[in-house]
């Protein structure tokens, strides 16, 4: 194995036992990493306990089997991993997300996903980074700043960060993201088979923020059911419960609650058959730095829908029907289109595999290590 391998620390913090997409994106670059570029990356995990060598997924998954939810945001990294930084020999650092330390003594990547606070705050009015707004753009700033080397989703976010953080051009490098979920082939959850038809509802997997475009999604189904249309269909809604936006009550009061199933978090071991069962998978969203589920969808065989907005045109291509997600009317009728047109939906579920084998792991920790080989050459 050659000597000259990088010796990358990765900050961890983010893959507690239910990952959000940060730690989603965590795992599996983490995993490709030591999968196929050992002989480039001599990868160690900063976790609770320290910073340790990784060299095999059963590694990774052993060192962060003590990380807790929240653990990500803790203030004491900002003196107790510079610390264990200057005890090692390290050649760089990486954080899945703009939460660098203040003062680092090796050189930093970074990875900003998106910037939705400071380009669309009243998509997420209630959420904590918006009442801390002033404090989330300094530190996006100086993370995009003190980076030796920034990486990004798509395209559209790294306008963005170019546009709002003042980063460097030549730091900022586009790395796409794949599907994280496998296709399992297993029949549909009990729990899930009581309340769903099998190829007769339409999914959404994600959080419940404004900006996922829910009640849009509410709104346009309705209208499709009062011009008699999508009988028999129902809405599935994969994903964790928030009550601060009131979705339930949306629901109830457009009188289609008896057609809307909140399945709240889902398993990762539980959702690719609700992928896989699935009639359409439709995905609202105002605003995404990439957007995951429109591929895992693509991957399982499913065809998509999805919002025109951000980054989503550059991760679907042609292989979705794309919507503008604010207008119900043209909204509803792609939600009967998708629903009614057999045709339609073959067309799309075969362009949609051609699309997503577009997207692979070993891509994206390919692209990550030409990062971290510019960062160290820049310093």
């Amino acid at each position: 194995m050659a000597e000259s391998r990088l010796r990358v620390v990765f900050d961890a913090h983010a893959l507690t036992p239910h990952r959000s997409g940060i730690g989603e994106y965590s795992w599996h670059l983490l995993c490709a990493l030591v999968r196929d570029f050992r002989d480039e990356v001599d990868l160690h995990l900063y976790v609770p306990s320290g910073i340790h060598s990784a060299a095999s997924e059963d590694d990774i998954a052993r060192l962060t089997a003590d990380v807790r939810d929240g653990d990500f945001f803790r203030a004491s990294h900002q003196w107790h991993l510079p610390t264990l930084l200057r005890r090692g020999a390290y050649d760089l650092l990486h954080t899945p997300d703009f939460l660098v330390p203040l003062r680092c003594p090796v050189p930093l990547v970074c990875t900003i996903h998106d910037l939705i606070p400071l380009v669309h705050p009243e998509f997420i009015p209630r959420s904590l980074k918006v009442r801390l707004l002033p404090v989330f753009r300094a530190w996006a700033r100086h993370a995009a700043r003190r980076s030796a080397a920034v990486i990004t989703d798509s395209a559209h976010s790294r306008g963005d960060i170019l546009r709002l953080l003042g980063a460097e051009e030549t730091r900022v490098t586009v790395v796409p993201l794949a599907p994280t979920l496998e296709v399992t082939g297993a029949p549909l959850a009990p729990a899930h088979a009581a309340v769903l038809r099998e190829g007769r509802y339409l999914l959404y997997v994600g959080r419940h923020d404004p900006y996922k475009g829910l009640s849009h999604l509410f709104r346009a189904f309705a209208a499709a059911r009062s011009e008699g249309a999508l009988d028999g269909v129902q809405l599935a809604v994969a994903g964790k419960r928030d009550p601060r936006y009131g979705h339930e009550d949306l629901a109830t009061s457009l009188g289609i609650a008896s057609d809307v199933v909140f399945l709240d978090y889902v398993d990762t071991s539980e959702l690719s058959a609700l992928y896989a069962f699935a009639l359409a998978y439709v995905h609202p969203s105002l605003y995404e730095g990439f957007g995951l589920p429109p591929l895992d969808a693509m991957r399982h065989g499913v065809p998509v829908c999805c919002s025109d907005r951000s980054s989503l045109p550059e991760v679907v291509g042609d292989a979705a029907l794309l919507f503008d997600p604010e207008n119900s009317e043209v909204f509803s009728s792609v939600l009967k289109e998708i629903a009614e047109n057999a045709i339609l939906r073959r067309v799309l579920i075969q362009k949609g595999s051609e699309q997503v084998r577009r997207f692979s792991w070993n891509q994206t920790a390919r692209r990550t290590v030409q990062a971290y080989i510019d960062c160290v050459r820049r310093v």
